[in-house]
């Protein structure tokens, strides 16, 4: 589907979305929804279904926790010409794929990527325009015409909270979806948040994915727990798997950080106070390299906020370059990796 096109949809209201102009009436009970209901339950609310706006040929998915369709965008036409391996998005939490639209803009301006080569689902549904919002950055148009097209997101009734585990499904099958839609075997992941630990829950669940991934670029993750969910971990949903010092997160990283033969990256800030989800109080705890990935190539911005690390014009052509000298089979012609910009620690530094 063209920009044009789609813009001219979401202007017009025309995206595709159930019928119903309130939250979708609940699906019958799936192992997704048994796994969501073990954890804590505060927070955890039936979300609105996110617009569907992917290619027409492209498979329909299905929310794997929800029964509803599984929203997102990208696709032209199923075995398209493609020049790029394709790249999977996957936002973070309360929020859902318009978070990509400026990173997609990006993408296309600086390496000739196509919506043929561009994909991002819309896991948990609708999201919260503010959940995924920049200080940096103004809107896309893409983004203003979904807002107006799905009001609930703009503030309030969009965005409910997610957690890890009943995703991962999700994005298993949309990998597998994007994978039988392009012909492409290998693609690229960019991730951001609460997508960085559901990107790292599906290749430790899923082994082999791995060759089958090339670059994983993992940006503000929480994985090795979030601020945010200091002492609310036996109280707030998703929080018993990010709250620093879980089970969950001990298991998930004692099983390799940056397991291969995918190629890693992870950006974050590192530095200061200004990403929320990862903060220091002197002296009680500091959780500023959490993000931090052992085996990766970590890149830190100091000053940056959390949702700017993902769009920002100064960062995205740096994860950007890792794409393209990491994650394409061949290396597209004329193309040149860039120098990778930020401060950088090597693979296998300790934080």
């Amino acid at each position: 589907m063209g920009r044009a096109v789609l813009l001219a949809l979401l202007s017009a209201g025309l995206v595709v979305v159930p019928a119903s102009s309130g939250p979708a009436a609940a699906a019958p009970p799936t192992p997704c929804a048994a796994i969501a209901a073990a954890e804590p339950q505060a927070g955890h609310n039936m979300p609105y279904a996110g617009p569907v706006l992917f290619a027409s040929d492209f498979p329909s998915l299905t929310d794997c926790e929800w029964g509803f369709p599984l929203g997102g965008w990208g696709g032209v036409k199923r075995l398209g010409p493609r020049t790029h391996v394709p790249v999977i998005f996957v936002h973070g939490n309360q929020a859902d794929a318009e978070n990509w639209f400026l990173v997609a803009d990006q993408f296309k301006a600086i390496a000739g990527y196509t919506n043929q080569e561009m994909y991002a689902l819309s896991y948990n549904g609708l999201g919260n325009a503010y959940a995924g919002m920049p200080t940096r950055s103004q809107p896309d148009a893409l983004s203003q015409a979904y807002w107006g097209a799905n009001p609930n997101a703009l503030c309030c009734s969009g965005g409910k909270g997610a957690s890890d585990d009943p995703n991962v499904p999700d994005l298993y099958n949309f990998i597998r979806a994007v994978q039988e839609y392009t012909g492409s075997q290998k693609v690229d992941i960019v991730a951001h948040s609460l997508g960085v630990t559901i990107t790292r829950k599906l290749l430790f669940a899923h082994p082999e994915l791995r060759a089958d991934v090339l670059a994983a670029v993992m940006i503000a993750g929480g994985n090795h727990g979030t601020t945010v969910c200091r002492g609310i971990d036996t109280s707030y949903y998703g929080c018993d798997e990010i709250a620093p010092g879980t089970n969950w997160l001990a298991g998930l990283n004692a099983a390799g950080e940056a397991p291969g033969p995918t190629h890693w990256m992870s950006v974050y800030n590192g530095t200061d106070n200004a990403d929320p989800f990862f903060m220091a109080t002197p002296g009680v705890f500091d959780d500023r390299a959490s993000p931090h990935l052992d085996g990766a190539v970590n890149l830190t911005y100091p000053m940056t906020y959390h949702n700017d690390l993902r769009v920002d014009p100064a960062i995205v052509p740096t994860y950007l370059a890792f794409l393209l000298a990491q994650g394409q089979v061949p290396a597209p012609l004329g193309l040149p990796a860039q120098p990778v910009a930020g401060t950088s620690t090597l693979p296998n530094t300790s934080r």
